[in-house]
């Protein structure tokens, strides 16, 4: 999907899209290269022509275990791509 600019405390990343980014991300499932499961994205902010993702953490601690800067995501079943595969 792209590469993390930005690890909050929080638990939340922040990430600039390698992908076009449409609406149905929303709720799509975010891993990293070993496909270990982040967390879901919940929201895409920025201007149009250049976009990040929101994406909220399974938990507060992978925030410092984030090695991988690119992450990769699964559309959810709601979106265009709703057969599965993990995408880059």
């Amino acid at each position: 999907m792209g590469f993390i600019e930005t690890v909050g405390r929080g638990g939340i990343l922040i990430v600039k899209p390698s992908v076009e980014v449409r609406g149905e991300l929303i709720g799509s499932l975010v891993y990293d290269s070993n496909l270990r499961r982040l967390g879901k994205i919940v929201d895409v902010i920025g201007r149009v022509d250049d976009p990040r993702v929101v994406v909220k953490l399974e938990s507060k601690e992978l925030a410092s275990t984030i090695r991988d800067y690119n992450v990769y995501y699964q559309p959810s079943k709601r979106g265009e791509y709703g057969r599965g595969g993990v995408h880059g």
